[in-house]
């Protein structure tokens, strides 16, 4: 369906916070097939899906229960992707009693998957993949997504940030963000709304190929954390360089 949807395929969605989002019948599509697959994989898992949980927010409760339950982003990146932008994927991850376990980046328009297993490495096509040090940690490549951090923050935040990195403009798709991280294209992103579909996969992906998804105080990411700041970095230096910005607001 990409590059071939019609008007009536997409509607605006009531988001908080985002008052231009927008939903397809392809993010609807794609849940409704994934949800029944994966339930069948593990008998007595459960789904948390960005379309479910929008429909009705007590979906999100789940995510403190033990167990197994799946994450879906069915497509991560839908304003580009209603408009013929190729900067979307589909995201999948397992959360297994509370941790991240199991995660999966499909790009359809690049024809790339990336897969991770806690411990076992990340994976793109098949062959296994580490990300490469910064090639210059001094002024590190990134992105500071600052819109859901509260404007006096944010204009801190950007000018504790300002030549102290190359900045490099936002895909707006989280699967894109994480996987550029991954391939060496960005050496850090950083966010500050943390919805599970959006940060559960990229982030085990980014952690099993080398990198880092830490918190401000340095505590690592996890399933049910809801706000950041969150530090995605390709390597300690570029971590610790960034987190130094944010103890910058503190004084």
């Amino acid at each position: 369906m990409f590059g071939r949807l019609r008007p009536d395929q997409i509607e605006h969605k009531q988001s908080e916070g985002d008052p231009d989002d927008v939903v397809s019948s392809v993010d609807k599509a794609v849940e409704a097939r994934l949800t029944p697959e994966l339930l069948a994989l593990l008998p007595g898992s459960s789904v948390v899906g960005e379309e479910a949980a929008h429909a009705d927010p007590r979906v999100l409760d789940q995510m403190s229960l033990p167990g197994d339950i799946w994450i879906i982003d069915p497509i991560d990146g839908t304003r580009g992707f209603v408009r013929g932008d190729p900067a979307f994927g589909v995201m999948v991850a397992l959360v297994r009693e509370q941790k991240s376990y199991a995660a999966w980046i499909a790009l359809p328009a690049k024809g790339q998957l990336f897969v991770a297993e806690l411990g076992s490495g990340t994976w793109l096509d098949g062959q296994r993949i580490t990300i490469a040090p910064s090639p210059n940690p001094n002024s590190p490549r990134g992105s500071l997504y600052t819109r859901y951090l509260p404007e006096a923050e944010s204009t801190a935040l950007e000018r504790a940030a300002r030549n102290n990195y190359t900045p490099v403009p936002g895909s707006g798709s989280a699967a894109i963000e994480y996987t550029e991280v991954i391939v060496g294209h960005k050496d850090f992103v950083v966010y500050h709304r943390l919805l599970p579909w959006d940060h559960v996969p990229g982030t085990l992906l980014v952690s099993e190929a080398g990198g880092s998804a830490l918190l401000q105080d340095g505590s690592p990411f996890t399933p049910t954390q809801r706000l950041g700041p969150l530090i995605v970095a390709n390597e300690p230096a570029v971590s610790e360089r960034v987190r130094g910005w944010f103890s910058q607001l503190d004084g």
